[in-house]
């Protein structure tokens, strides 16, 4: 069996017409934003992701409380979710 050049070689993928069209579409797109999205996904009260920092003792203390209320079969049943009421309570 005979090796193919490079330039013989067929390569899997898109065409250079479905490149270019899927280029121009994307690029005046900032990153995160979907021009298909629904009016439920933009709307303030959408759920948004975030990084916080916590000291090791009270994450710790959080995921024991995530696995007593697993166990229990009560809410919040999540780590995010405990943060989350927490903070609206405070909040309020």
């Amino acid at each position: 069996m005979a090796i193919k050049k490079p330039s013989e070689r067929r390569t899997p993928g898109a065409s250079k017409a479905e490149t270019d069209a899927l280029a121009n579409r994307l690029a005046d797109r900032s990153y995160g934003s979907n021009k298909e999205s629904t009016p439920e996904l933009t709307k303030s009260g959408s759920i948004t992701r975030t990084t916080i920092s916590l000291p090791e003792v009270l994450l710790r203390h959080l995921e024991d409380l995530d696995l007593e209320n697993k166990r229990a079969r009560v809410t919040p049943k999540n780590v995010s979710t405990i943060i989350q009421e927490a903070l609206e309570g405070y909040l309020k």
